[in-house]
């Protein structure tokens, strides 16, 4: 008798869609068999979504909501579409039936939800410490929570209910032909770091500030919704295979782009905290995406709310000129490694020539990567990389006036020691910030 032995599932398009358990007699298409050396019958799957219907204890558990749905406390939420996923949770609109609006139903997968019961996980807490006293207006808000029982293998979703945000930055950025026009990119800036000032001052490390995490207000009422959702129905994939059986995912329908001239007035929100972690020396721990990744976090050393504005120093340069500041790539010439490369553009760009020997004496990996000079071993040339001809040279369109100042800004930010870098509150007084549209 022939076993059959799941292999990890392939997701082959990242669109936010979400799956959806139902009876069907349509054949799935997802799977292909294939027969391993040992004789065993193996399973390749892939997902056009989220791989719904794979158990949680595996590390997936995504939750299934039937259009229609009542979930929460006293059923008060009705499961009206899918927004979007991501790979620990996926986002629902639901309609408030004690406020009668819309909210956004952030159901975390199985697997999260025991991380966060556990206290792997950290985002509950985080959520709750933002959302308690005056919240931010550019600070993600939580509205309620509560716990759902999952079907299958998929565990229970802790879930979260938020206001309803129009997408992100990174979605918004993709819809427009050019580059931010500079005000709106400071703008983007300045409510990005009201935010990261709020979650500090709550005792809250965001550790993953990019682009998909800012996302701005919508300005659209109840009524431009309703008929959004008449015009538009909610839809779903076709049917595919799971561990669980057959399963439909939802399709993933966030709410429409919003123009140019909307987004230079919008407000902007420090959102996703699925990675926060209190505000404390954590030790090694690999933080943030890469090209927005500290120094201290590259030689393992210990970090805490200064990783955050070494993020947004990186984010300043990539949201007025739409590309990154450092390449997380191999450095050919001098055969550096990918780390040793963002190591070695960070010297050049910070201007300040090598790390000092206090902060590399603490940082375990330093000694991979540094001679007992402070130099790295392998002996790049080290130059003169002003941020201002960086800046000139891919922000064309950034008046001259602004290059000095914004250079100026990115280098409090900018520093290889983290006690060296300004503070959100103390970036918030800086000059070429306070021009910026309120």
């Amino acid at each position: 008798m022939l076993r059959a032995a799941f292999r990890q599932p392939h997701l082959i398009a990242r669109t936010c869609a979400r799956f959806h358990h139902m009876s069907t007699s349509a054949e799935p298409t997802n799977q292909r068999l294939s027969v391993d050396p040992e004789g065993r019958t193996v399973v390749d799957l892939t997902f056009a979504s989220e791989a719904l219907g794979m158990p949680a204890a595996q590390g997936y558990g995504w939750a299934q909501f039937e259009f229609g749905d009542s979930v929460g406390n006293d059923q008060r939420y009705t499961i009206l579409r899918k927004l979007g996923w991501g790979m620990h949770s996926s986002t629902w609109l639901a309609r408030d039936e004690v406020g009668n609006g819309f909210v956004a139903v952030k159901a975390l997968t199985g697997h999260m939800t025991e991380m966060n019961e556990k206290a792997v996980s950290w985002e509950a807490e985080a959520l709750r410490l933002l959302s308690a006293g005056p919240p931010s207006p550019h600070c993600v808000r939580l509205l309620d929570e509560f716990i759902i029982p999952g079907r299958g293998s998929a565990g229970s979703h802790l879930c979260f209910v938020l206001p309803i945000y129009g997408g992100d930055v990174k979605a918004l950025s993709n819809s427009r032909k050019t580059t931010f026009d500079l005000p709106t990119a400071k703008r983007i800036m300045l409510h990005l770091l009201r935010g990261i000032a709020h979650a500090h001052s709550r005792g809250v490390v965001h550790t993953d500030i990019k682009h998909d995490n800012i996302f701005f207000a919508t300005d659209l009422e109840t009524t431009d919704i309703e008929r959004w959702i008449k015009e538009d129905p909610s839809r779903r994939h076709p049917p595919e295979m799971s561990q669980d059986g057959i399963v439909q995912a939802a399709v993933s329908q966030p709410l429409p782009m919003i123009s140019d001239e909307l987004a230079s007035r919008a407000t902007y929100v420090l959102s996703d905290f699925g990675c926060a972690l209190p505000s404390q020396l954590h030790d090694d721990r690999p933080i943030t995406t890469l090209p927005l990744r500290a120094p201290e976090s590259f030689l393992g050393g210990q970090w805490d709310t200064p990783a955050d504005i070494w993020s947004f120093g990186c984010l300043v340069f990539e949201l007025a000129v739409s590309r990154s500041l450092f390449e997380y790539r191999v450095n050919e010439k001098y055969s550096l490694t990918e780390v040793e490369n963002m190591l070695y553009q960070m010297i050049l760009l910070t201007g300040e020539e090598s790390f000092r020997a206090a902060q590399l004496s603490v940082c375990p990996l330093a000694g991979d990567y540094f001679n007992a000079a402070c130099q790295l071993k392998k002996e790049p040339t080290v130059f003169q990389w002003p941020l201002e001809d960086i800046i000139g040279r891919h922000g064309k369109a950034i008046p001259s006036t602004d290059v000095s100042a914004m250079a100026k800004l990115m280098h409090r930010c900018l520093r290889l020691s983290p006690e060296d870098r300004a503070t959100a509150e103390e970036l918030l007084q800086d000059p070429w910030l306070e021009g910026a549209s309120d």
